[in-house]
């Protein structure tokens, strides 16, 4: 049996971001307002000819020093699998490993505003796949 409050926040309204169990979306307000910040981080691969680009899911994280740990791990991931593609390997490299010590892609207000779009599912799905935030 449920009661109102279990009803109110079934679990199709959690939210599934990296580095924190899931949230409702009040509970991701709060946090962003407490200075929390959604980014992504960016990573590639190569074979001889084909380099590929891909950014990870979305994080949500609380401080700098996390923001740095993943963006230094997704960077050696960069440099190991990265630099064998000609030519763009080469080139998508070190921009993968600038943007990712540079703290990742800050991509709260894209989070924030799929929280609030009224097919909530959909939006938060397209933001969370690889291609959601390439521009």
């Amino acid at each position: 049996m449920q009661t109102a409050v279990q009803n109110q926040h079934s679990s199709s309204e959690l939210l599934h971001l990296r580095g924190t169990r899931p949230l409702f979306a009040e509970e991701l307000r709060t946090r962003v307002a407490a200075g929390a910040r959604c980014v992504r981080f960016e990573y590639c691969f190569s074979l001889v000819f084909v380099t590929v680009r891909r950014q990870s899911e979305v994080f949500l994280t609380n401080s700098w020093h996390q923001r740095y740990f993943w963006g230094v791990w997704y960077s050696f991931l960069a440099l190991l699998l990265g630099p064998w593609g000609i030519p763009w390997g080469l080139l998508w490299t070190p921009w993968a490993v600038w943007v990712n010590i540079s703290g990742g892609a800050d991509c709260t207000a894209a989070v924030l505003a799929a929280v609030e779009s009224p097919s909530r599912g959909f939006a938060l799905a397209r933001v969370n796949s690889p291609e959601g935030q390439r521009k």
